[in-house]
């Protein structure tokens, strides 16, 4: 059985290099995930959004569907919370 879920994010005034991320799960269809990432868009401090489609032992960014920076990074840890955050940048050691 799989799931879709919405991540919508945005900028953490504490830490600046960071975003806040809230999970809303339960979605029948990666539509109705990106429906709701529209909806919370208007909000005061809601950078985007990420639908994710999630199985039992997987997951997945359903790109088409979602609101993403160029330079984000999603990850998701053992308890099947999902975070969206700045990508670290390159550095060049020499």
């Amino acid at each position: 059985m799989t799931d879709f879920i919405c991540v919508y994010f945005g900028h953490d005034s504490n830490n600046p290099s960071k975003w806040w991320n809230i999970n809303a799960k339960g979605f029948a269809s990666k539509r109705a995930a990106e429906s709701h990432g529209k909806f919370m868009m208007p909000t005061a401090g809601v950078f985007g959004f990420a639908v994710i489609e999630e199985g039992e032992d997987w997951w997945e960014v359903i790109d088409s569907h979602s609101m993403l920076p160029p330079n984000a990074s999603i990850s998701c840890d053992r308890l099947g919370t999902f975070s969206v955050q700045p990508a670290p940048a390159l550095v060049t050691v020499g």
